[in-house]
């Protein structure tokens, strides 16, 4: 009986790796079937397996298939083994991303909201709920309201200069990516939240805890994230999630709390709460398949806006002042164009003056060009698409790569790329430059839809550190700067790291 038991449980242990074996290997043959030119994977784990065990920086490993890619325009990868489609083209880029959008609607974000109810954000959504939660979420990104909000950044910004202040007394260096991680904490909190989170004077500010965890994948996470690429329908079956359940109960609780606390004493700021609190209060007319804003979609919308906010906007503010402490030229000019703004504004940063520092914009811009915080993006097809040049046509739910960091580095479009030069955005330079080559924030109707706000915050971070501050290298500074490997983020491997010393009264 007991050796009867033991036959038969093997026969079905062989019948599961046999069918587990057939599966996967029809995977990995999928692209040739259907004659599409492939990069052949390293492993089972498909061509971007070295990400997920970190032996390499996921931007080396994009710049690696994009180079095999770019002569076809496309290529078939692997992401572990499900077949995705990476893009080496714009041209092949912007048919996806405008012309035919209709057909890849869907970024194929993980979105569980049974289980994981901060997961239903706008980055996530698809189809029509995702149209309809952007189209409430965007009056919030106008220009008018930004500049409603645009003294609540600049309180930000004095914070961040007295914390500055206090460093130098020291004569550290300091992690400038952490530091503007405490900033844009600062600034999420309080135009989102209302809230002040004293991120920069109290180093257990329970905020940037938050925000440190969102960023902390743990086995169980990684486990999810290999399921989600590999079998996205049974991510949902399983019913897994990526959000730790205390940063979920933080999140509902905190949004609950800012709601309940405006209604009963009548408060209004004109930030992100308030948007949100007039989308729940607004005495809707649902008809069949209307969305509900119910309590747990609106926290979503909050909890996307403070985890991608503070944490893009932080790594882009210490590469930039990373570039500014190597480039002292560029540092002098840009705190000349600042000063000379200030003066013409009784000593103020007014949201006019700031849209008019060229250079400052231009210092942004090609941080965003050498170090998109975002490396890479996807989409999803809603329905068959053909590729470009072909008679190949592709089923609905097919999955594609764009590498944003492989752009950004392709000598035919950026020569020179790892060089940091601002004049690669003059507006001659700008108007001369093949479309959708810089896609920082992706494009299309799916791009961004905070990359207005991103923008603010950091120039404020940026000129905030420069105003009456030196920033230099140090000893513990890198340069050029490795990337961490198998970081989801364009981070830095040992944190970003600068002196800050105070300038003179005869140099300002």
């Amino acid at each position: 009986m007991f050796t009867q038991i033991v036959v038969n449980t093997c026969l079905v242990l062989v019948g599961v790796l046999t069918v587990l074996y057939l599966y996967i290997r029809r995977q990995f043959t999928y692209w040739e079937r259907l004659g599409v030119p492939y990069v052949k994977p390293d492993s089972f784990l498909g061509n971007f397996g070295d990400s997920f065990t970190k032996k390499r920086p996921m931007s080396e490993i994009l710049i690696e298939v994009y180079d095999k890619s770019s002569g076809k325009g496309f290529t078939g990868v692997w992401n572990f083994f499900s077949p995705t489609l990476f893009l080496a083209n714009p041209e092949v880029l912007r048919d996806i991303m405008i012309k035919n959008f209709d057909a890849w609607t869907d970024r194929g974000l993980p979105s569980n909201p049974e289980s994981d109810p901060l997961s239903q954000h706008v980055a996530a959504l698809d189809g029509k709920m995702w149209k309809d939660v952007r189209t409430k979420l965007t009056p919030t990104f106008t220009s008018a309201k930004l500049k409603h909000m645009h003294y609540l950044l600049l309180e930000c910004g004095k914070d961040l200069e007295k914390y500055l202040e206090s460093l130098v007394s020291k004569n550290e260096a300091i992690e400038a990516r952490e530091v503007s991680a405490k900033f844009t904490t600062d600034v999420i909190g309080s135009c989102a939240f209302g809230i002040q989170m004293n991120s920069l004077s109290d180093e257990d500010a329970a905020f940037r805890n938050m925000g440190k965890k969102m960023l902390n994948v743990t086995i169980g996470q990684r486990f999810a994230i290999l399921v989600l690429l590999s079998s996205p329908w049974l991510f949902k079956k399983l019913k897994l999630s990526l959000t730790p359940r205390d940063v979920e109960e933080f999140f509902l609780r905190i949004t609950r709390e800012a709601f309940e606390y405006r209604e009963k004493n009548n408060v209004q700021r004109h930030d992100f709460i308030d948007l949100l609190r007039n989308l729940k209060n607004v005495d809707q007319s649902l008809g069949e398949g209307e969305t509900v804003f119910d309590d747990k979609l609106l926290t979503a919308q909050a909890f996307v806006f403070f985890g991608a906010g503070f944490e893009t906007s932080s790594t882009t503010i210490g590469y930039a002042l990373h570039e500014l402490a190597v480039n002292q030229d560029m540092q002098d000019r840009l705190r000349k164009e600042l000063h000379e703004m200030k003066a013409a504004n009784k000593g103020e940063i007014t949201w006019d003056g700031l849209q008019g520092m060229k250079y400052l914009d231009m210092i942004f811009q090609e941080t965003l060009r050498k170090y998109p915080v975002v490396p890479q993006i996807s989409r999803v097809s809603v329905k068959p698409y053909q590729l470009p040049g072909t008679n190949v046509v592709l089923p609905s739910g097919s999955r594609c790569i764009i590498p944003i960091y492989a752009f950004h580095h392709d000598p035919q479009f950026f020569p020179n790329p790892e060089i940091f030069d601002p004049k690669r955005f003059t507006d001659e330079a700008k108007a001369q430059r093949r479309p959708f080559t810089f896609i920082p924030f992706g494009g299309g109707p799916r791009n961004c839809i905070g990359s207005r706000f991103a923008e603010q915050q950091t120039k404020i971070g940026i000129v905030s550190a420069i105003d009456k501050f030196k920033l230099s290298l140090c000893e513990k500074s890198q340069n050029p700067i490795q990337y961490k490997k198998g970081a989801h983020f364009l981070h830095a491997d040992i944190g970003v790291w600068i002196k800050v010393s105070r300038i003179g009264a005869d140099n300002k």
